[in-house]
């Protein structure tokens, strides 16, 4: 399923399940729990900070931040409604349990090291990688990961690619 500022989903919502105080989308569970054990087991701070978001919740978070950037700023930092991955229950922002801030200086975190090198291997992929930005209409997260699985995240992830490129290369939209 892609969503983007040109895929709008609508008031879509998965059948979801609960990890960690977190709402998912319940076919990735099994394989969330794996990768977050797998990064617990490397001695790593693991926080699942943002999981399913609502239509409601990202249209609060959206208008928010128009009222402080503008609407053109704020689209390329929160999603649209309709348009967040979050609504999907298929992506999660991870970070670092002692980082509590989601800039681009968590790349340098072991954490994001370790799940950036090792997230196909569970079926996800950093959703916004750097330098992507004029496709994905996202900033860089290196705290946003997306379920796809392991097949098309190793895919992925191997030659460089986000999402939407991987998409094009099956003429699907």
């Amino acid at each position: 399923m892609l969503v983007n500022a040109s895929h709008n989903i609508g008031d879509y919502a998965p059948t979801l399940s609960e990890l960690e105080g977190q709402q998912f989308d319940a076919r990735i569970i099994e394989a969330l729990t794996d990768f977050v054990a797998a990064a617990r087991a490397e001695g790593l701070s693991v926080y699942l900070s943002s999981g399913y978001r609502d239509y409601a919740t990202q249209s609060y978070l959206y208008e928010r931040k128009v009222s402080e950037y503008g609407a053109e700023r704020a689209a390329s930092i929160v999603a649209v409604p309709g348009t967040s991955e979050h609504q999907t229950g298929l992506a999660c922002d991870i970070t670092d349990q002692y980082y509590a801030l989601k800039t681009t200086a968590l790349e340098e975190t072991a954490l994001y090291q370790w799940m950036s090198q090792h997230c196909q291997e569970y079926g996800f992929i950093v959703r916004y990688p750097s330098g992507k930005e004029d496709i994905t209409g996202i900033i860089y997260e290196p705290w946003h990961f997306r379920y796809v699985g392991t097949e098309a995240a190793s895919y992925i992830m191997e030659h460089g690619l986000c999402l939407e490129e991987f998409l094009t290369l099956y003429d699907i939209e």
